[in-house]
C-alpha cells in the first residue's frame, strides 16, 4: 500500500508541477502583453510587469492545472483497470484517495494566501511599475497614436509630434472639460513627474487658451494631471483591493460611521420634537443620514463578504479535486480531453454560478456573507455523490 501511495504521489506531483509552470507561463506572457497593449508600455518597463502578473494569473492556474492533474492520471488509472486491481486487491479506493485529498486541502490554503498576495502584491506591484513608467508610456502613446485621453474622460491629449530626445511634445494641444471647457495650444510642451504627490506635469511655453469665446495669452503655463487618471489601480476603497488587515479596521470604521449617523439622526428628532414638527426642522438633515446609512452599510456588506469570498476562492482547489478525482475514476476513459473536459463541465456549469450568485446575494445583503462557500458545497456535495458511487461499485 505504501509503495502505491507513493506511486501516485509522485506521478501527480509532477503532472501537477509541469502543468503548473507552463500553465502559469503562459499566462503571465498573456497578460503581461495584453496589460503592454491596453497601456501602450515600452519593453523595459513590459518585462518589470512579470513578478506582479505571477501573483495575479497564479489564482487561475493553480486550481485549473490541479483539477487536470487529478483527473488525467486518475482516469488512465481507471482506464488501464488499475483500480479494479487494486480493489480486488482489497484496497478501496477511499484509501489511495486520502493522501490526495490532505495534500490538496494544504494547497488549498496556499491558494487562501497567493488570493491575499494577489491584492497586497501583485496589484501594487504593477500598480508601481505603472507609475514609475508614467512618462515613457505616455510618450509612448502619443508617438503612436498623436492622442491621449484620460480614463475619466476630462482631459485630451493630441500633438503633431514627439521629439522622443528631448522628450518634447510638438504642437499640443490640450482640451479640458472641468471646472470648464477650454482649449490651450503651444507649439512645443515638456513632460515632468512628481512621484511623491503623484502628479504628472505639462509645462506650456507662449500658448494660447481658448473657451467660452474669449481667448487669453500667457508665457508659460503649468497643467497638473493625477497620475490616477492614467492609472486608476492604486490605493482604492474597494474591498476587492484591500489586504484583510485593512478590511477588518474599515469594517471597525465603517460600524463607528454608521452609529454617528444613527445619533445625528437620533438627536435631530430629539430637537424637532421638541420643536413640534419633525418635517420643517429636520426632513433634510435626517434624510441626508438616513442616505449616509444606507451608503455605509451596502459598503460594510461588501467589506463583509471579501474575507469569506478569499477564503472560499482559495480552497476551491480542494473542492475541484473531491469532485474530479472520484468523476474520473467512475468514468474509466483514459482519454485526456474527455475526462478533464466531463469534470470541468460540472464545475462551469454549477461552481461559477453559484459563486457569481452568492457573491451579488451578499454584497447586497440579501444573504449572509458565508454564502460564497455555497458553490464550494455543491460541488462538494457532487464530489460525494461520485464517491459513493465508486465506492460501492
Amino acid at each position: 500500500m505504501g509503495i502505491m501511495i507513493r506511486y501516485i504521489l509522485r506521478e501527480l506531483g509532477v503532472a501537477f508541477l509541469v502543468g503548473l509552470v507552463a500553465f502559469t507561463l503562459i499566462l503571465v506572457i498573456g497578460s503581461v502583453i495584453l496589460e503592454a497593449r491596453e497601456n501602450h508600455v515600452p519593453l523595459k518597463w513590459a518585462v518589470l510587469l512579470i513578478p506582479s502578473a505571477f501573483a495575479e494569473v497564479s489564482r487561475v492556474s493553480l486550481p485549473v492545472t490541479l483539477l487536470l492533474a487529478v483527473t488525467t492520471f486518475f482516469a488512465r488509472m481507471s482506464g488501464n483497470n488499475e483500480v479494479i486491481a487494486l480493489k480486488s486487491l482489497g484496497i478501496p479506493p477511499k484509501a489511495f484517495l486520502m493522501p490526495v485529498f490532505v495534500i490538496t486541502f494544504f494547497i488549498s490554503i496556499i491558494g487562501v494566501r497567493i488570493n491575499e498576495l494577489a491584492v497586497t502584491w501583485g496589484q501594487k506591484g504593477l500598480y508601481n511599475v505603472l507609475l514609475r513608467g508614467a512618462e515613457d508610456i505616455l510618450m509612448e502613446q502619443l508617438k503612436q497614436e498623436q492622442q491621449f485621453e484620460t480614463n475619466n474622460k476630462q482631459i485630451t491629449i493630441l500633438v503633431d509630434g514627439v521629439d522622443a530626445a528631448q522628450r518634447q511634445l510638438l504642437g499640443p494641444q490640450i482640451m479640458l472639460k472641468k471646472p470648464e471647457a477650454v482649449t490651450i495650444e503651444s507649439r512645443t510642451a515638456q513632460i515632468s513627474i512628481d512621484f511623491d504627490a503623484k502628479v504628472l506635469t505639462i509645462e506650456f511655453s507662449d500658448i494660447r487658451m481658448t473657451g467660452d469665446g474669449l481667448m487669453v495669452l500667457y508665457r508659460d503655463r503649468k497643467i497638473p494631471i493625477p497620475l490616477s487618471d492614467f492609472f486608476p489601480i492604486g490605493e482604492s476603497n474597494s474591498p476587492s483591493k484591500m489586504d484583510l488587515p485593512r478590511i477588518y479596521g474599515e469594517k471597525r470604521k465603517t460600524v463607528e460611521q454608521i452609529e454617528r449617523q444613527r445619533r445625528i439622526i437620533a438627536a435631530h428628532r430629539t430637537f424637532a420634537g421638541s420643536m413640534g414638527s419633525i418635517d420643517d426642522w429636520t426632513k433634510w438633515e435626517i434624510n441626508d443620514a438616513k442616505m449616509a446609512i444606507r451608503s455605509l452599510l451596502s459598503h460594510q456588506n461588501r467589506l463583509s463578504v471579501e474575507p469569506p469570498r478569499r477564503w472560499a476562492t482559495g480552497f476551491c482547489c480542494f473542492f475541484f479535486v473531491w469532485l474530479g478525482a472520484p468523476l474520473a475514476i467512475w468514468m474509466r476513459k483514459s482519454d485526456f480531453f474527455a475526462s478533464f473536459f466531463a469534470c470541468f463541465l460540472p464545475i462551469l456549469i454549477l461552481y461559477y454560478p453559484l459563486l457569481a450568485f452568492g457573491l451579488s446575494q451578499a454584497k447586497n445583503g440579501a444573504l449572509p456573507p458565508m454564502c460564497v462557500w455555497s458553490a464550494n458545497a455543491v460541488i462538494g456535495l457532487v464530489g460525494l455523490w461520485f464517491l459513493r458511487q465508486i465506492h460501492r461499485y
